[in-house]
């Protein structure tokens, strides 16, 4: 068997060594093969050669080195290529195969190797390589000349280069830079960036992935902050250990910038809506949000909130931010302060512009130092917030890390201008509550839930098996949908329900449990909302889907703010400006021809009495056309249109054809819309709007303007409502003010809250003194005992008449019959006194 082991070896091309642990590693045994290379084993064996006479001396090193390297970690075997000689001193690449075989102490007994020759591969590789090298120069020069910088960084700490395409000069550095040693790669990555860049090489090289990419922040030579996505393949050893990361960079600057303004609109917008659904909330919390988001907006570290007087000649701070809280001695007050002594904070006031300074620590005249305790600041910017031509607030945002721009300016003044309309409102809806207080209109306010309920069951179109009353705020009823009359699937708009459809058996198939999707519904009535779907995918025992359990909410609203943001808070301003009626319908009306490509246009209203639409509104049109459209009575085609609820999209000659006789060919107009304004589903006026160029209103425009249109809608009825409260209000007041009978109310605590004419008139007190006076102070100080007694007791349930004598400003005496009634004022209990002259 020995014999036969021997033979196999010696006609292989593989030759077997045994070599001692010593100098040059003396050969034990070496097969006869060694004849290949022109030895025999005998010149091996008898010591006249050592296995490292042969090895090419260029390589000696590296053989030697490489083998003590895994002795040190005590491998047990490694491979190793290099060069040999041949006894007539030809070169041979070989492939070496060696076990390490140890003691039971551990000491090296002997290392056993297979040697094979593979010069004849090795002169094929290197005719690749030699391809692969002018290939190589190819590759570069156009790589230098593209945005794509290329590098082979070593797995070590900190990435130091192995290579770099020359176009790294992109960035200021030269190869040399990077190659010398002088710099490694995790030198330029920027502070901020450097743990996530480092997490990220860890986790991929950890997870055994074999390639991964990133984005992340360099800096240039010149200090310049640059955004790179990186693209990186690892490379692995054999034992599968990362030697190598080969990677590009491509600069994104560009992109990220547009990221940036995208993300910062997101946001603003965001910060809209959230600001828009805080009318409950406090005037501090409306004024502190707002200022925060400022300060997230523009990625400032600290801000402020301040506002005028009347007069515009004193600021009082209102807000502070968080991290202005946390290190400023000034926290716990409100400065006050004449806008002459605040200095380059006060210069926005006084020249009402916004002002950008980007190094605080520059001489201004204008500055005049810190108040004491105030922190540092180093970047500043401040931004007068106005009511039509008044300045009534300014905005303060300072140290944000890059400098402050017009983007930053545009963006804190779209936001504050919606804190400000909030503010008017909440001022206006606490003149209603005051109007309601006179008008001692007392009622409950029902609260339900925009949320409605379905279980569908999982069919064709999803049969109900349960819906919640509130689905009635779609103008349908439970059993409507309960009985079978409907499934969910019939008020589903059909451009949307295919989508719903697909949606759904996604996600059942995916195997999800919950999801959520946006599409619009019919109500009864025929009107389109948008509805958010939040759906729970309910099993059986076997794994099929059962049932459907889900939540319908309306964000009619929230969609026409995400898409059209631009439009409420554009009307908002151009409404503001108007100082009648008449200015408020031609503003409407212009800010709709806004919308391309339509450039003239009519604004009718709904007559109330005969069902008429009229005329209120025109523009870019001749005055025989707009004589001839100023009415369009109750049974013309106009008006029947216009009352289907529908809006109507034609060329303008296609109206003519249907209308009663019309002929209006003559004033040159082409596509057509007419918009019903609608508010709480009755229509109150139309919007009329026309194109002397294009032939018909395209989808994008049509969105736009049915958006405006709601918006109309809304602000008519408002100015209706408003017009309406404010009429009953001093007719109430009037009334309460003609009465003899002193009326007072009091709080809890015996204050004053209220008291009408009589009280003026006939005690001889000013309204100013009466507001915070206590009850008592209007009785002589001998019947206070009398008075606070029996107010003890009307302050839990009972009603009190009694006689009592009230005291004038001057003195005088007053005898009185006086009843006293617990009540409520301002949705708080309260105490109210009617008295009568007994003299």
């Amino acid at each position: 068997m020995e014999e036969v082991f021997t033979s196999v070896v010696n006609s292989s091309p593989a030759m077997v060594f045994v070599w001692r642990e010593d100098e040059g590693w003396p050969v034990d045994f070496v097969s006869d093969n060694i004849s290949k290379f022109g030895y025999d084993a005998e010149d091996f064996i008898s010591g006249k050669l050592r296995y490292v006479d042969i090895l090419h001396p260029d390589d000696a090193d590296m053989v030697m080195s490489e083998a003590s390297r895994h002795v040190g970690k005590e491998d047990t075997s490694f491979d190793l290529r290099y060069r040999i000689l041949t006894r007539s001193g030809d070169v041979r690449w070989v492939d070496e195969r060696t076990s390490v075989h140890y003691d039971k102490s551990g000491n090296i007994k002997f290392y056993h190797g297979i040697v094979v020759d593979i010069t004849e591969q090795r002169m094929d590789d290197i005719a690749l390589l030699d391809g692969a090298l002018e290939m190589k120069s190819t590759l570069e020069s156009v790589i230098n000349s593209s945005p794509v910088v290329v590098f082979l960084w070593r797995a070590e700490e900190n990435w130091p280069v192995e290579f770099v395409s020359k176009n790294i000069d992109m960035f200021g550095y030269s190869v040399e830079d990077f190659t010398s040693g002088k710099l490694v790669y995790a030198d330029i990555v920027h502070p901020d960036d450097i743990g996530r860049v480092r997490a990220g090489v860890s986790k991929s090289t950890e997870s055994g992935y074999s390639d991964f990419f990133q984005e992340y922040r360099i800096l240039t030579r010149s200090g310049e902050v640059r955004w790179v996505d990186e693209r990186t393949q690892l490379h692995h050893n054999s034992k599968g250990e990362v030697t190598y990361l080969q990677g590009i960079i491509v600069d994104i600057t560009g992109r990220k910038k547009i990221e940036n303004v995208l993300h910062t609109e997101e946001m603003r917008i965001e910060a809209l809506l959230n600001l828009y659904q805080m009318t409950d909330s406090s005037v501090q919390d409306i004024i502190d949000f707002s200022r925060e988001e400022a300060v997230k907006l523009t990625g400032s570290q600290v801000g402020y909130l301040a506002f005028l007087s009347a007069d515009e000649t004193t600021i009082t701070i209102d807000s502070w931010s968080e991290e202005v809280m946390k290190e400023c001695s000034l926290k716990d007050k409100k400065p006050e302060s004449h806008i002459d002594h605040v200095g380059l904070w006060g210069e926005s006031i006084k020249q009402k512009l916004p002002i950008i300074i980007n190094d605080y620590s520059a001489e201004n005249p204008s500055k005049k130092g810190y108040p004491e305790g105030h922190m540092d600041i180093k970047r500043f910017l401040s931004i007068p917030i106005f009511e039509r031509d008044r300045i009534v607030a300014l905005v303060g945002l300072g140290n944000k890390n890059e400098d402050y721009d017009l983007s930053d300016v545009r963006q804190v003044t779209l936001l504050m201008n919606g804190m400000w309309n909030i503010l008017l409102h909440k001022r206006a809806d606490e003149e209603l509550r005051r109007s309601l207080d006179i008008q001692k209109i007392l009622g409950d306010v029902i609260k339900s839930s925009p949320a409605v309920v379905f279980l569908w069951r999982a069919e064709e179109n999803w049969p109900v098996e349960f819906v919640s009353e509130n689905v009635a705020q779609f103008g349908y009823s439970v059993n409507d949908f309960i009985s079978g009359k409907l499934v969910y699937g019939d008020i589903v708009h059909p451009y949307d329900l295919e989508r719903v459809q697909k949606e759904l058996a996604k996600r059942v198939d995916a195997g999800f449990m919950d999801f959520n999707q946006e599409y619009r519904i019919f109500t009864k009535f025929g009107d389109v909302r948008w509805v958010d779907e939040r759906t729970f995918i309910k099993h059986d025992e076997a794994g099929n889907v059962t049932y459907l359990q889900g939540i319908i909410v309306d964000v009619t609203d929230r969609k026409h703010s995400d898409d059209f943001m631009h439009v409420q808070l554009d009307l908002d301003t151009v409404l503001s400006s108007a100082n009648t009626i008449e200015e408020t319908f031609e503003q409407m009306l212009s800010f709709s021809l806004k919308v391309d490509p339509v450039d003239s246009g009519r604004l009718y209203l709904m007559d109330d009495v005969t069902g008429d639409l009229k005329l209120v509104a025109h523009e870019g049109l001749s005055e025989r056309f707009v004589k001839d459209t100023s009415v369009f009575p109750r049974n013309s085609v106009q008006n029947r249109l216009v009352m289907t609820g529908q809006p109507v999209y034609k060329h303008h000659s296609e109206l003519n054809a249907i209308g009663a006789g019309e002929k209006l060919r003559y004033e040159g107009l082409h596509g057509t819309a007419i918009i019903p304004v609608k508010h709480e589903g009755k229509v109150i006026a139309a919007l009329c709007v026309s194109s002397h160029s294009e032939y018909e209103i395209p989808d994008n425009s049509r969105s736009s303007l049915e958006t405006i249109a709601n918006q109309i809608g809304i602000a008519i009825s408002k100015m209706r409502s408003s017009s309406g409260i404010t009429q009953k209000y001093n007719d109430l007041r009037s009334l309460v003010d003609m009465m003899d009978e002193l009326l007072v109310v009091m709080d809890m605590d015996g204050y004053v809250l209220y008291a009408n004419r009589a009280v003026v008139d006939y005690l001889g007190f000013l309204e100013d003194d009466l507001s915070g006076m206590h009850y008592l102070e209007l009785h002589p100080d001998s019947e206070w005992d009398q008075v606070d007694s029996i107010l003890s007791k009307v302050k839990v349930g009972k009603t009190i008449v009694f006689e009592t004598s009230m005291l004038g400003i001057k003195g005088p005496l007053h005898k009185v019959e006086t009843r006293l009634v617990c009540s409520e004022w301002s949705g708080q209990p309260c105490v109210i006194s009617t008295s009568r002259f007994l003299d």
